[in-house]
């Protein structure tokens, strides 16, 4: 086969802005059966728990008193540490309504991931400052969303209140439309 340079070109730059597309990391779109495997807490008064977690990492080299960090991000659902009573669940309609107050959570999570990132990333670090200033950042960024789980639960009822669940569920919209999930 014979490939002329500018059609390979071509050919390279799209299979790359294909596989670009592909890139943009999406919050996971949970169900019962995947993301809620631990066994229920029986003493607990709530239908359903999702655990996620947040993760970040980093590597520092200064060379010539110049800084270089690479990071990496994590966030995810903890199957394993999740679950659900499907005992409570006593038609789709409540399915639905708690999946989705259940989804809310993971939301959190996933704006906690992009916004953690932007601001650790973006930060003016110095080699002696960026130890200190990385974790002073992720804790503040961590207790911020850890908040907003806790009020989520607290003005949802724990998704049983229906109108503040339609206002979280739009402000989830705007927000992961703001950070590109």
């Amino acid at each position: 086969m014979i490939v002329k340079s500018g059609s390979l070109a071509v050919l390279v730059l799209l299979l790359l802005w294909g596989f670009k597309a592909q890139d943009r990391i999406q919050p996971e779109e949970i169900d019962w059966d995947t993301h809620f495997l631990a066994k229920p807490d029986e003493l607990s008064p709530y239908a359903a728990l999702t655990v996620t977690n947040w993760h970040y990492s980093y590597s520092a080299t200064v060379r010539n008193n110049h800084l270089h960090i690479d990071f990496k991000f994590y966030g995810a659902v903890v199957p394993e540490k999740s679950w659900v009573k499907s005992d409570r669940i006593r038609n789709r309609k409540v399915s639905r309504q708690l999946l989705n107050h259940e989804q809310g959570h993971v939301y959190i999570n996933f704006i906690l991931l992009k916004d953690g990132e932007t601001q650790i990333r973006n930060q003016k670090y110095t080699p002696s400052n960026y130890k200190r200033l990385i974790q002073t950042t992720a804790n503040r960024i961590g207790k911020y969303y850890s908040d907003m789980q806790s009020r989520y639960d607290s003005e949802t009822n724990h998704g049983q209140n229906l109108s503040a669940q339609d206002r979280w569920d739009e402000f989830f919209r705007v927000e992961l439309d703001r950070v590109g999930g």
